[in-house]
């Protein structure tokens, strides 16, 4: 069992959010360098990050399709950013068939062809959850309309993690710990 790579995840995201976007990148590439599973791994970290504004605003159940996500088609977007959009609704659908597919064929893709796919792919997916952190912060640094802002810690709004069981094996015992656990390919 492998633990998902929170820390340097959130950390990468925290340099990108105060304008260091090329050391954030700096900090995941040991990650990537591991291999398959650990860019696996990472990728759905990303993932769970961009995917939380949606979640909140739909509500932790809910299903999420990739134009969720944003304000337009991802039939319209690049492949690395239609990637991003999809991957993440994926993740938070908890459909580990499908986020496993569309990463296996970017990966491999990319090997077989020697192209920048899944860097672009990576790159597309970390700057997607650095602009959904930065509205997650924004969010929790705005009172509301009524009175002060009623929002859990920074940290938490970027970090937290749903509790349950889901095909990804997240596992959370321990409702104060958010480092869940994840059982990679």
């Amino acid at each position: 069992m492998t633990t998902l790579p929170t820390d340097t995840v959130f950390t990468a995201v925290a340099h990108a959010l105060r304008g260091d976007r090329t050391q954030g990148l700096r900090l995941l590439q040991p990650l990537i360098d591991e291999g398959p599973s650990s860019t696996f791994v990472t990728l759905v970290t990303l993932a769970e990050v961009a995917a939380r504004p949606a979640r909140r605003e739909h509500g932790p159940d809910a299903r999420l399709n990739p134009d969720t996500l944003g304000a337009r088609s991802t039939d319209d977007l690049p492949p690395p950013a239609r990637f991003a959009a999809r991957f993440t609704a994926a993740c938070a659908n908890r459909d580990s068939d499908l986020s496993s597919a569309l990463f296996w064929a970017v990966a491999s893709h990319a090997d077989l062809n020697r192209t920048n796919d899944l860097v672009e792919a990576t790159v597309a997916l970390f700057d997607m959850a650095t602009a959904a952190a930065s509205r997650l912060v924004t969010a929790a640094l705005t009172p509301a309309a009524d009175g002060p802002a009623d929002q859990p810690p920074l940290l938490a709004a970027v970090c937290e993690q749903d509790n349950g069981d889901s095909p990804f094996g997240w596992s959370d015992p321990d409702p104060d710990d958010n480092s869940p656990a994840y059982t990679a390919p």
